[in-house]
């Protein structure tokens, strides 16, 4: 009787930590997909407000020059921006405050073209900082495509 009850503890704690595994699993999947989505997002935006965009800001700043563009009204004033696509899940943040390039968690490019069309769109438009992910982040492409 006790072996039977010691056999039935045995394997539904294995049960249990299969469980525990696979949940770690889907939970980082799960985490990649809502970055690539947010990457898309913003590769998004930047083309829609490609026009309103100054070819000399680079990098972060030119991931704030497309939230400026986007989020706020002609005022000055700040629209919500909920979810925030500017903010890699991984990092466990939700928001960074709008005014602050500093809280963005992905990279843009290193130049930038004043004509969309004359950019090539294989060219990287965007990427996760370095350290985001396990898997070494992602790429965003000037068509939005993430790899």
């Amino acid at each position: 009787m006790k072996v039977k009850l010691a056999v039935a503890g045995v394997v539904v704690l294995c049960m249990a930590a299969l469980l525990v595994v696979l949940y770690a699993g889907a939970r980082r999947r799960g985490l990649e997909a809502h970055c690539r989505n947010n990457l898309r997002h913003l590769g998004g935006l930047a083309v829609r407000n490609w026009g309103s965009l100054d070819p000399a800001r680079t990098g972060r700043d030119f991931w704030q020059a497309v939230r400026e563009a986007q989020y706020r009204d002609v005022r000055g004033k700040w629209q919500p921006i909920v979810p925030d696509p500017f903010v890699c899940p991984f990092t466990e943040k939700t928001s960074c405050p709008p005014e602050d390039s500093r809280g963005i968690d992905y990279r843009g490019p290193r130049a930038v073209r004043e004509d969309l069309k004359a950019t090539p769109s294989t060219e990287p438009l965007g990427a996760d900082r370095p350290g985001n992910h396990p898997s070494g982040g992602h790429v965003l492409r000037i068509d939005t495509t993430v790899r």
